[in-house]
């Protein structure tokens, strides 16, 4: 997983203008839809009869206040050489890059990371040849931007 994670550290610093150089790496957790879908309502103090037991909405998740330099969440229902499940990945890393470089304080509020984080991921797919899930990526890309 740790080259996987350098490797894709790298993509995002060769297609931005963040620095990726000797950044603290997150920690990666492979998770069951059910965990992740857990972990994305944990905060959000619904009752058990609130909430869905899997969201299949959630693919990824990023908690830059965990751990000790953030958690990236990823189910784990791919191969790592999947192009879909290392975009999932990149995701998540755009996020934790935009933090690291400070970016969260020049946005307005941080569903503003959200269409980098689109955008590239289908700049990546596109560049492996990957069928992308989100024909229209450019709408949810706004969409989950939106402040």
């Amino acid at each position: 997983m740790g080259e996987l994670v350098a490797a894709l550290l790298l993509w995002i610093g060769a297609h931005t203008g963040y620095r990726v150089d000797g950044i603290p790496r997150p920690e990666v957790r492979l998770v069951s839809a059910r965990e992740i879908t857990a972990e994305y309502y944990a905060e959000a103090q619904l009752s058990a009869y609130g909430r869905p037991e899997v969201d299949e909405r959630i693919w990824a998740l990023y908690d830059m206040e965990g751990g000790t330099g953030g958690i990236v969440y990823v189910v784990n229902d791919r191969p790592l050489d999947d192009p879909l499940f290392q975009e999932r990945l990149l995701h998540e890393l755009v996020h934790h890059v935009q933090r690291v470089n400070g970016a969260y304080g020049r946005f307005r509020c941080r569903a503003e990371g959200e269409r980098e984080a689109y955008l590239l991921g289908g700049r990546f797919l596109k560049e492996k040849r990957a069928e992308d899930p989100l024909p229209n990526r450019n709408f949810w890309a706004a969409m989950y931007s939106r402040c």
